[in-house]
């Protein structure tokens, strides 16, 4: 028989201590007023807070990440600030088959008169709604398989980015998106992640996750991952400043493994694939 993972032991453990804080002694009371319940509940609540900050927070980013990656499908309600203005966004997201809707509400432009941008990802085909090609609602685009493959979610990817970390700390227990999680918080130093080597983060991810950062020309990062009682990212925040100025994100998740409907847009409504690059081009 395998040895059970810490990481597994850590994220059974917060689950245990959750379900024996909701269930209780497993005594039935016959009686009670409705004082009593309440002092009950309490005292629940508190078991239940006493768990998760309890939990040491580099084994429980490891099972975050080992149980992120098993999830199929979730949702996000964030925003984000960055050299191209403020937004708030929200998405769904399907791993298997590959498929995502995803929503920014920001300023308006000459591309999202509205200051919406919706996108639509269907396997290695991406639709996003257009004022620019007449008579028509959204370009297409085939993004070619440009996604690496079996690259993990961006939730992963945060929770891996915080466990390699040397400051590495938790800072208490909080409600984020909408569930009571234990917040972790580090500095992550980009050299510092490029030049990582261990458990705690494939070099595949620490790779896309560095780049991203580069993208935003950071070179550190503030980083905050909270994990609630079933082992999962409740909530990522990233705040750094690098050359293109303040960058901050927030992002709350729910519904794992929920079913979830992701659809192509009409097919009337869109722009072929040549006449999207076609108005792309005349753009330029």
């Amino acid at each position: 028989m395998k040895a059970i993972p810490k990481s597994v032991t850590a994220v059974t453990g917060i689950a245990l201590a959750l379900a024996l804080a909701a269930c209780g002694t497993g005594e039935e009371k016959t009686s009670g007023t409705g004082g009593d319940r309440g002092t009950e509940r309490r005292e629940g609540e508190n078991s239940a807070d006493k768990a998760l900050k309890a939990a040491d927070p580099l084994t429980t980013l490891k099972a975050a990440v080992v149980k992120g990656a098993q999830q199929n499908t979730y949702r996000t309600k964030g925003k984000r600030k960055s050299a191209d203005g403020e937004f708030t966004s929200e998405g769904v997201y399907q791993v298997k088959p590959d498929a995502a809707e995803m929503k920014d509400f920001g300023p308006k432009t000459e591309d999202t008169p509205d200051g919406l941008s919706h996108i639509i990802k269907i396997n290695d085909t991406m639709y996003g709604n257009t004022a620019a090609i007449p008579g028509k609602k959204w370009w297409t685009f085939d993004l070619g398989g440009a996604k690496a493959k079996e690259q993990a979610e961006p939730f992963v990817l945060m929770a891996a980015a915080l466990a390699t970390t040397g400051d590495l700390k938790s800072t208490g227990v909080e409600t984020a998106g909408g569930r009571r999680a234990a917040h972790y918080q580090g500095t992550v130093v980009v050299s510092e992640l490029s030049a990582y080597k261990g458990d705690a983060m494939k070099d595949k991810d620490r790779d896309a996750y560095v780049n991203r950062l580069k993208d935003q020309g950071l070179e550190r990062i503030t980083l905050g991952v909270w994990v609630d009682g079933n082992g999962l990212v409740a909530r990522t925040e990233e705040k750094g400043k690098g050359s293109k100025g303040d960058y901050s994100t927030t992002d709350d998740y729910s519904g794992f493994g929920e079913p979830v409907t992701i659809k192509a847009p009409p097919a009337s409504e869109t722009a072929g694939k040549q006449e999207s690059m076609e108005a792309l081009a005349k753009k330029k």
